[in-house]
């Protein structure tokens, strides 16, 4: 084999060997599936009389520490962290979320959003409008 072509295949034989490093396996990529929330209540659009508590089924991958609930009401909002709800594992690994206002609220929208991760950086937030008569 002459000399340039030993040095063309050990040059080729380089670059794809630096190519298939740079894509890897696929094993090491990030992915991210994040927490679901379900059966909000009360149930989204829903018409009440008043208001004053709330229930959310969260994934059996949320971390229950992460778990954050926001009420809207105008440009007046109650925070709940996870310390302020009460947060049940159900034998499927979901988690029931559940909170208390300490005071009943009888008029206008309010906004619940619900906010948590399943692992750093893997966040969703969702929720539902709650018109009240």
């Amino acid at each position: 084999m002459p000399y340039y072509t030993k040095i063309a295949a050990v040059i080729c034989m380089s670059l794809s060997a630096n190519l298939a490093y740079a894509y890897g396996s696929g094993s090491s990529s990030h992915s991210c599936d994040k927490p679901v929330f379900s059966d909000f209540k009360p149930s989204a659009n829903k018409y009440l009389q008043s208001f004053d508590e709330f229930s959310i089924v969260a994934s059996a991958n949320t971390a229950a520490t992460s778990i954050v609930v926001d009420l809207g009401l105008g440009e007046n909002k109650i925070h709940f962290s996870n310390h302020d709800l009460d947060i049940t594992t159900r034998k499927t690994g979901q988690l029931d979320i559940k909170g208390k206002l300490e005071r009943r609220i009888s008029g206008g929208f309010v906004r619940l959003s619900v906010t948590a991760h399943s692992k750093p950086g893997c966040e969703k937030t969702d929720g539902v409008l709650i018109r009240i008569h």
